[in-house]
This record gives C-alpha cells, sequence and structure tokens, in this order.
C-alpha cells in the first residue's frame, strides 16, 4: 500500500531477504570476507553467528548470488533438530541426490559418487547450515565424518555453520574438540551501529526508488535506533510500519514523535494479542468447520452495519487507497483484497456506533475526535497487510522450488539428448566401417 503511496518501485523494508537490498557493514563486511576465504581454502568448517535478527539468512543469500556455479554447488539447508540419519537424507534432498540402494549404506554410497562425479565436472560441494544451534552433537559429527570424503588430498565437500550465539557456547564443550580442529575462521556479526542504522536505511530506500519522501529527520533515525538497537530485522519491521503509518496520515516526515506513535502502537498490539488468544482459538475452531480462513473475512464483512448517514467506504485501486479509505460511497462495490482491510475497519467503526457512540462520529474523519478510532483500523489494516505479505511469500518460495525443478529437467533432457545424438554419431560411423569392410 504504502509503496503507491510514496511511489517506490518496491517494498524496501521486507522481511524475505533479497540480495538487492544487501548493506555491506564493517560486520557483515568482515563476516563475508571469511565466508570467502573458506570458498578459497577449498576445506574445513566456517562457523557464522549472531543474535537473531542480526542479518545471517541476508549473508547467506549474498553469498549464494555471487558464487559462481560453473565450479561450485551449493545447498542451504534450515536445520531442524534430527537424528545423523534423518540429517543425511535432507542432505540428498537438498542436492537432489536419488540414492538407488536402500538405508543409510545406500544414501551414503550415492553422495560420494555425486561427489566424484562433481569433482570430473571440475566442480566442488558446499552445504550451508542455516539455523546451526538446533544441530545436535551427533549430526555435528556425521557433519565432520562427511568433510573428511577427498580424492588424492583434494577436498570434495565443504560445510558453513551459520546460527545464533548459543552455537559458539556448544562449540566450546570438551565433546567437540575434533570438529573445532576443523574449523578454519570462525565470526560473530554485530548490530549496526548509530550510523550504519542511518545509511542502512537510506540505502535500502535508495534501491527501492526512493526520492526522499518521507523524509527520515535525525531524531528520527536516533530514535530507530534506540528501538531496534541496530538489530536489521528489526529496523525493517519498525520502518514498515512507519512507511505504512506515514502513508495513511499523509505525512512526509519520520520524526521521533512518528516513531513513538507507532512503536506504542506495536506494544498495544502485543498487549491485545495476547489477550486475544483464547478468544482467536475459538473463532479458528469455526473457521474449520466453515472452511477454514475465509470464514474470519466473511464475518468481518458481515459486521459492516453503517447508519443510513455513513456508508462504508470500497476501494477499487490501489493507487486510490489512502484517497478513498476516507470517502463515502453510496453504492457497494464487489468486495477486493484491498475492500477487506477498509471492510475490517469499517465493521469497528460500525460496532461502536451500534454501542451508542453517536451518529456524530465519523470512524473515517480524520478529526481529534476520531483519533481512536482510525487507530484501530490503522492497526488492523497492517495486520491484514502482513497476513498477505506472508501467503505470498510462501507462494513465492512455492514458485521458485517449480522453476527450479523445472530447470534441472531441463537440463537433464538436454544431456540426454547430447548423449543419445553421441551415439547415433558412433553408430553410423560403425555401420559405415561395416559397410567398407563387406565391399
Amino acid at each position: 500500500m504504502y509503496e503507491e503511496y510514496f511511489q517506490l518501485s518496491g517494498a524496501p523494508f521486507k522481511l524475505n531477504p533479497d540480495p538487492r537490498y544487501f548493506f555491506g557493514s564493517r560486520s557483515h563486511n568482515k563476516a563475508m570476507a571469511y565466508l570467502h576465504y573458506g570458498l578459497k581454502q577449498a576445506e574445513g568448517f566456517i562457523v557464522i553467528t549472531g543474535p537473531v535478527g542480526a542479518g545471517k539468512t541476508m549473508l547467506i543469500g549474498h553469498l549464494l548470488d555471487q558464487l559462481n556455479r560453473s565450479n561450485i554447488v551449493a545447498a542451504q539447508l534450515l536445520t531442524s533438530n534430527v537424528s545423523p540419519d534423518e540429517r543425511l537424507g535432507h542432505i540428498l534432498s537438498a542436492f537432489r541426490i536419488a540414492p538407488e540402494g536402500e538405508g543409510r549404506t545406500g544414501q551414503l554410497e550415492a553422495f560420494e559418487d555425486y561427489l566424484f562425479d562433481q569433482l570430473n565436472r571440475g566442480r566442488r560441494v558446499l552445504l550451508i547450515m542455516d539455523e546451526a544451534q538446533n544441530l545436535p552433537r551427533e549430526t555435528l559429527e556425521e557433519l565432520r565424518m562427511l568433510s573428511n570424503i577427498d580424492y588424492d588430498g583434494t577436498p570434495l565437500f565443504q560445510v558453513f555453520l551459520v546460527g545464533q550465539p548459543e552455537f559458539r557456547e556448544a562449540m566450546s564443550a570438551p565433546n567437540m574438540e575434533q570438529l573445532k580442529q576443523r574449523v578454519i575462521a570462525s565470526y560473530h556479526l554485530e548490530n549496526l551501529t548509530r550510523e550504519e542504522t542511518q545509511e542502512y536505511i537510506l540505502h535500502r530506500l535508495a534501491v527501492a526508488g526512493w526520492s526522499e519522501d518521507p523524509v527520515f529527520t535525525a531524531d528520527g533515525i536516533d530514535a530507530i535506533f534506540v528501538e531496534t538497537e541496530g538489530r536489521p530485522r528489526r529496523i525493517n519491521t519498525l520502518c514498515t510500519r512507519l512507511m505504512l503509518y506515514c502513508a495513511l496520515e499523509r505525512r512526509h516526515e519520520v520524526n521521533a514523535c512518528a516513531v513513538e506513535t507507532v512503536v506504542s502502537e506495536i506494544r498495544e498490539e502485543q498487549i491485545n494479542d495476547t489477550e486475544c488468544n483464547s478468544q482467536t482459538a475459538d473463532e479458528t475452531g469455526v473457521g474449520e468447520q466453515n472452511g477454514g480462513a475465509a470464514v474470519p473475512i466473511e464475518r468481518a464483512l458481515s459486521k459492516v452495519k453503517t447508519p443510513k448517514a455513513m456508508k462504508a467506504p470500497t476501494v477499487d485501486g490501489v493507487g486510490n487507497v489512502f484517497d478513498r479509505l476516507r470517502a463515502k460511497r453510496s453504492t457497494p462495490q464487489p468486495a477486493t483484497l484491498e475492500d477487506v482491510a477498509s471492510a475490517i475497519a469499517a465493521a469497528s467503526a460500525g460496532e461502536k456506533l451500534n454501542n451508542g457512540a453517536g451518529d456524530d462520529v465519523d470512524a473515517f474523519d480524520a478529526t481529534p475526535a476520531s483519533s481512536k478510532a482510525k487507530g484501530g483500523w490503522r492497526k488492523t489494516v497492517a495486520r491484514s497487510i502482513d497476513e498477505a505479505r506472508g501467503e505470498l511469500k510462501q507462494a513465492h518460495a512455492s514458485m521458485q522450488r517449480v522453476r527450479s525443478s523445472l530447470d534441472e529437467a531441463d537440463d537433464k533432457r538436454d544431456e540426454s539428448r547430447e548423449a543419445i545424438s553421441a551415439s547415433l554419431s558412433r553408430a553410423e560411423t560403425l555401420l559405415d566401417e561395416i559397410r567398407s569392410a563387406l565391399r
């Protein structure tokens, strides 16, 4: 929504890691240097740790974006607490290896064959384990054993371990000595400084086509830094809400006052979410009996009971969403995705009016008398947008997996065609030789 209002080419503070938005702070650049050093050494383990939201996943994405695919085959695994036997199966799936034999022996043989096949193609294999703090000691030992596979002293398999600070503590245990000897470099990500926080925000805005609207003031940056402690994910979350707040309020400046207002709203939402957990659980049970997630939306739409003097607004275009939110319309329009956000807001306002708030209150008016109601629907709109964004992320991830599978199928088909063509050529040559001999 706010992207259209501020004429941006995309969402500058989206949580989904995008290598285009990578910001090289002092700490992140040093971590990248360690990763590239590990690639150059082509052996052993590289360990990168950092607190939640420090930008570890973005760091991995940036590294994968820079890799030369002609000599490195890389896969990334999000770690879960599984046994070594299960982990080996996950590794095979990550590299799309289908073992011919059964059981663990068949898996190991298939993995070794894959490593030697990539060596013959002039490539080596890299595995990046994210959330490594969840790995049990036995699984880490399994990875160490796999990293020992080599050919005439040439390592065939390398592992990067990326995790939260507690992984450093796990690595310091006495029973991890063998693995520690295989770690050639280790680095801990630090939070952004105040100056880096400002550069980070302006960098992401610039990538999205920002034209200095809204303006981020110095005291606004100070307030963002204090609230987020320079943690990139926290900065993204807060700045997304700030951009939405400015768009809805038609403000063109992010200052300390705006940050304080949005932070207060977020904290209030967290309190309300805790109080409403039991009620949400009850509504979810009803929704499952009536078709799932669509029911809450239908219920919200059905709650729109506006008095005769006021009609619920509809939105028929993202470009006009901020103007339409306060407009009065007499003719109902078919519900769109944008209408859902407006309908939820109207439901809240309608209930207040029906409970005796008075006909002189306009939930979509920007007067001081309506500021409390306006704050409520603004939070609901933000929640609806976050939910929709989550669904879009899942759909995008599914599409990426489908595309990867199709690309792999195309590559295999091309290889098969080349092999068939070569076989036919050899067969024709052999036939020619036989004919010549018969003559």
